[in-house]
């Protein structure tokens, strides 16, 4: 079991899903409804699955993580429509965009790291 508290990465994505329901809220939810709250959905599943993970073996907290960076993704497909059909202004998107990179990067290295400490049949410390 991992605890939350140590996890860089769990507050990371608090910061983008902070940052996206702000520029959300400037989204026009009249003419793009689905896409403002697919947007809002995929980004708060980042630190659900995060958390969701940290209670499991590292293969399953490993898998958790990978959902939480597909989330990370989708989030940004979801930010790139937006900007582009001039839903959310280019400075919301690339503050956004910022934030979820630094997050996809740091998902990325934690992935390594836990499966790199199963195959060496690490203990889970926490």
């Amino acid at each position: 079991m991992t605890d939350l508290r140590n996890l860089k990465v769990l507050d990371a994505a608090y910061c983008l899903v902070d940052a996206v329901h702000d520029a959300a809220s400037r989204i026009d939810g009249q003419r793009v409804p689905r896409l403002r709250n697919q947007l809002l959905r995929a980004t708060a599943a980042v630190p659900a699955n995060i958390a969701e993970g940290a209670r499991g073996s590292r293969p399953q907290f490993a898998e958790c993580l990978r959902v939480a960076l597909r989330s990370a993704d989708e989030s940004g497909a979801h930010l790139m429509v937006a900007m582009r059909v001039r839903a959310l202004p280019i400075t919301d998107f690339r503050r956004c965009e910022a934030r979820r990179a630094v997050v996809c990067k740091m998902l990325t290295q934690l992935i390594r790291t836990v499966e790199e400490q199963h195959a060496r049949g690490e203990r889970r410390k926490g």
